[in-house]
């Protein structure tokens, strides 16, 4: 198995503009057509830790005062559908896993 770190990221605050400012999605499939994508495991910012047992072991912090909004995230990743969902100034860190060896190496790509 050929492993890649990707991390993709929704750049656009909300309400900066009103039409990119929203949920957007990272289809791996159409990211990496014809690769066989047999894993994808989502990891925090820097990828050592998955983000599972992140959260997991994340402290509770005494507020003095509510915060002024809900934070909005993406969802999970579905492991069939393969659609990375991202908030507005949201980053995500994923470990893809292909089941075959690739014959050339993937060029970088800009979304």
């Amino acid at each position: 198995m050929v492993y890649m770190l990707l991390a993709s990221s929704n750049y656009v605050k909300i309400g900066e503009d009103k039409d990119l400012s929203v949920m957007t999605n990272v289809d791996l499939k159409k990211l990496f057509p014809g690769k066989k994508i047999d894993r994808v495991t989502e990891m925090n910012l820097s990828a050592n830790q998955e983000r599972a047992e992140m959260v997991k072991k994340r402290l509770a912090w005494k507020r003095e005062r509510l915060s002024t909004g809900a934070v909005t995230r993406g969802g999970v990743v579905d492991p069939i559908k393969l659609v990375v969902e991202l908030a507005p100034m949201e980053i995500r860190t994923l470990i893809v896993g292909f089941a075959h060896a690739m014959e050339r190496p993937l060029m970088h790509s800009a979304l």
